[in-house]
């Protein structure tokens, strides 16, 4: 039986294959698909991420609550120092009622070096206001770090008040040179947080030397009344304009246990 050719038809003509037009255009729209979704993708996994950093911050507020029933703030005594000064009990006490808070911990995430996690910054006088003494000596308020799951952030504030460094203790120690003079960074061998936000994002106001990112994590009394013998923990970012307002991401995540002050 002879072969039978078929004619070139348009239906035997579109299974051959693409034209390159039709290629291009559908290159154009997952190229146009891609830059809304991949964003959104992205923004939607580091918001998750921000939420997750943000819960650590009410087992901190929770773990120093406990404490605060065992080792009442208002009795904490002179010998509370920080960096040679002295932060006394009604210090403590108006700080902790002030729009300003009281300062726990630092981290400093810089762009070339490893991040820093410190008491205070001794050089800011806008860092006076902190816990210092309290945290970096054993007791309730350093049990309480390691309670949250901050017991490497409870050893560097101790080894850093006396200057001896332990790389066995959940963080490591790292000595730089800047302006011919010896700094130490320290920071949690394991990473405390998940989300770019709070592990140096790159598009954040940077200051200090080289440029680095600085927030401070802080508490003061709910409602900032003494009488509600609570405490809520915020995040506060040396870069921010506004006093006493939390750290909020471009997410629209704001890291404070207490809505209020996301108003």
């Amino acid at each position: 039986m002879p072969t039978q050719i078929l004619k070139q038809t348009p239906q035997n003509r579109w299974k051959s294959g693409f034209t390159i037009i039709e290629l291009m255009v559908v290159i154009i729209i997952i190229n146009l698909l891609s830059g809304v979704a991949v964003p959104k993708l992205t923004d939607y996994i580091e918001k998750t991420r921000q939420k997750i950093d943000l819960m650590k911050l009410y087992y901190l507020r929770d773990a120093l609550n406990r404490a605060l029933y065992e080792d009442d703030a208002s009795r904490i005594d002179e010998s509370t120092t920080c960096s040679g000064r002295k932060n006394n009990k009604d210090n403590l006490a108006k700080w902790l009622a002030s729009e300003e808070g009281v300062t726990l911990f630092i981290i400093e995430l810089h762009d070339v070096l490893p991040a820093n996690y410190q008491p205070d910054n001794k050089n800011r006088i806008s860092d006076n206001q902190n816990m210092c003494g309290v945290l970096t000596s054993e007791g309730f308020w350093n049990d309480a770090l390691r309670d949250a799951g901050f017991g490497a952030v409870a050893n560097i504030l101790i080894d850093r008040q006396t200057g001896k460094y332990t790389n066995n203790k959940g963080y490591t120690a790292y000595k730089v040179k800047i302006n011919n003079q010896d700094w130490w960074r320290t920071f949690p061998t394991q990473p405390l947080f998940i989300s770019r936000a709070l592990n140096g994002d790159p598009n954040a106001a940077k200051t200090g030397v080289g440029g680095q990112n600085r927030y401070n994590f802080k508490i003061k009394w709910t409602d900032r009344n003494e009488k509600s013998h609570s405490l809520e923990v915020f995040v506060q970012s040396a870069q921010g304009s506004d006093k006493g307002k939390p750290f909020t991401t471009r997410q629209g995540t704001c890291f404070s246990t207490e809505a209020s002050l996301c108003n």
